[in-house]
């Protein structure tokens, strides 16, 4: 950012919607500064390590991505490609007061299996879930 910078508009917050009306903002000729607490852009899009020694990201609401209207993509010129990831779902849980976890695999119906029967002790989790 430059001191003497002049700017029509700031976004406060670089996330999916402060990109998208920064985007929008500078397609109509306006000068944008965005302005971003975090190290990083991308708000709920963002996914991390969130659990110590659980080596799965998890989404800071980044399934959200999934909901960007066409039109945006369209107006911005973007060609974007939705991926699915390899988990679905990561849920800790405690049992018998020992850390526990269900991981549910976009993948893997075993890793899904196992994990509910470690869970569980058996197999009839898992075949309630998969009815569901």
């Amino acid at each position: 950012m430059k001191k003497d910078a002049v700017y029509d508009a700031v976004i406060v917050g670089g996330g999916h919607n402060g990109l998208i009306a920064a985007c929008y903002l500078a397609l109509a000729g306006l000068r944008v500064l965005i302005l971003e607490k975090n190290d990083h852009l991308g708000g709920a899009t963002w996914s991390n390590y969130t659990f110590p020694g659980v080596e799965v990201r998890v989404s800071e609401y980044s399934y959200l991505i999934s909901l960007l209207p066409k039109k945006i993509l369209s107006d911005l010129g973007i060609n974007l490609e939705i991926r699915q990831r390899s988990v679905a779902s990561f849920t800790p849980l405690v049992k018998d007061r020992l850390a526990s976890n269900i991981l549910i695999s976009n993948t893997s119906e075993n890793v899904t299996r196992n994990s509910f029967i470690k869970f569980s002790g058996d197999d009839r989790e898992y075949q309630r879930y998969r009815t569901l």
